[in-house]
């Protein structure tokens, strides 16, 4: 799985849902600090987070994952 690519939909549904990277951050329990390094593909999540963000975006955890 390409992280550019992984973060572009993290940061498109978390828009869709009208959340800045703060209130994804806080659903999950994590920093701000790793939302933005999704987000811009400089880290990927663990799977157990990924599972966290698709439920907080309210996504399919296969959303993220289809090429």
């Amino acid at each position: 799985m390409d992280a550019k690519k992984l973060g572009k939909k993290i940061k498109i549904a978390r828009i869709e849902l009208d959340l800045n990277q703060t209130d994804l951050a806080d659903k999950i329990k994590a920093k701000q600090k790793s939302i933005s390094r999704y987000e811009t593909g400089l880290s990927m999540p663990s799977i157990d987070t990924l599972v966290k963000i698709a439920k907080a975006l309210e996504k399919p955890t296969s959303y993220f994952l289809e090429g």
